[in-house]
C-alpha cells in the first residue's frame, strides 16, 4: 500500500469512526462505501479498508446479500458494557481521590456547582459538563492504562457511550448532583466514598439507560 493511500485509509478510519461515535451514523445505519467515498471525497479503495478496520473493531457488520451496517449491540451487549463501566469508572473515581483532583477536574465540578446555583435549565449544556468531568476524572486518576481500557470499550461499544441525550430535568440534576457528590470524595481524599459514590452513579438507572438505547436502535430501524 502506497504512503498516500495509507494516508487516505487512516483518514476515512477517523472520520467514519468519528460519526459512528457521536451519533451521525446511529446503530443499525446502513454504510455504503461508494456514497461515504464521494462524501468523504476520498478513493473507493481506502473507503473500503476503513472499513474492514472499522468491521474488526466491531463498529461495524457487514450481513451477507444485505451490506454494511453500523453496529447495533443486543441488550446483552449493553449490560456487559456498563457492568464494565462500572468497574473502570469506580476504580478511577478510587485512584482520582488518592491522587488528589487536578486542574480539570476542579474546573468541571465548578462548571458544574454553577450551574446548579444558577438554576440553569439547559439540559444539553448540564449533560456535557456531565461528561467532560467523567473525562477529568480519569486524567485524574493517573493511570494509563486504564484509561486506554475505557476508550477501547468506548471504540467498541459505540452507542452505549455516545451522548445519550435526557429531556427529563430531574433525571439530568440528580445526575449533576451525583458528580459534586463524587468531586467531594475526591477532594477531601476519601478513595472508598469516591467509589461508592461512583459505582451508586453508574449503576443508578442502568435499566432505564439501556432501555433508552434498544428504544433509539428499533426507531431507526
Amino acid at each position: 500500500m502506497t504512503a498516500d493511500r495509507q494516508s487516505d485509509t487512516q483518514a476515512a478510519y477517523t472520520q467514519i469512526r468519528s460519526r459512528i461515535l457521536d451519533g451521525r451514523l446511529a446503530a443499525g445505519c446502513p454504510i455504503s462505501p461508494r456514497s461515504m467515498a464521494d462524501e468523504l471525497m476520498l478513493g473507493h479503495m481506502p473507503v473500503r479498508s476503513a472499513i474492514q478496520r472499522l468491521v474488526v473493531e466491531g463498529l461495524v457488520e457487514v450481513i451477507p446479500r444485505k451490506g454494511t451496517y453500523v453496529t447495533a449491540p443486543t441488550t446483552m451487549d449493553l449490560r456487559e458494557i456498563f457492568e464494565v463501566r462500572l468497574a473502570l469508572e469506580s476504580t478511577a473515581a478510587y485512584l482520582a481521590a488518592v491522587n488528589g483532583a487536578t486542574d480539570g477536574l476542579m474546573a468541571a465540578a465548578d462548571q458544574l456547582r454553577r450551574v446548579v446555583d444558577d438554576e440553569s435549565t439547559d439540559l444539553h449544556a448540564e449533560q456535557r459538563i456531565g461528561w467532560a468531568f467523567h473525562q477529568e476524572m480519569f486524567s485524574a486518576a493517573k493511570n494509563e492504562r486504564l484509561f486506554t481500557s475505557y476508550r477501547v470499550l468506548r471504540a467498541q461499544s459505540g452507542l452505549a457511550f455516545n451522548e445519550l441525550r435526557h429531556d427529563d430535568a430531574t433525571t439530568v440534576r440528580r445526575g449533576t448532583l451525583e458528580h459534586l457528590s463524587i468531586y467531594a470524595s475526591i477532594e477531601s481524599n476519601e478513595p472508598e466514598a469516591a467509589r461508592r459514590h461512583m459505582w451508586n452513579h453508574i449503576i443508578d438507572n442502568t435499566d432505564a439507560r439501556i432501555r433508552l438505547i434498544r428504544g433509539q436502535q428499533d426507531k431507526a430501524s
